[in-house]
C-alpha cells in the first residue's frame, strides 16, 4: 500500500525510507541539535549607530 501511494516502482525503493540508517539518524540529531542551539544563543545586540547632520 505504502508502495503505491509513494508512487514507487519496486518495493525495495519504499524499504528505503522505512529503515533509516544509523548514521542518518545520527546526522539528523546532530543538525536538529545545532538548530536548536543557534536559536537559544545570546543574539548581540547592535552597535552604536552614527547620527551625521
Amino acid at each position: 500500500m505504502l508502495r503505491r501511494i509513494a508512487g514507487h516502482g519496486s518495493l525495495s525503493t519504499t524499504q528505503r525510507y522505512l529503515r533509516p540508517r544509523i548514521r542518518e539518524i545520527t546526522a539528523a540529531e546532530a543538525a536538529l541539535s545545532a538548530h536548536f542551539s543557534a536559536l537559544r544563543a545570546p543574539r548581540s545586540l547592535p552597535g552604536p549607530v552614527a547620527v551625521t547632520r
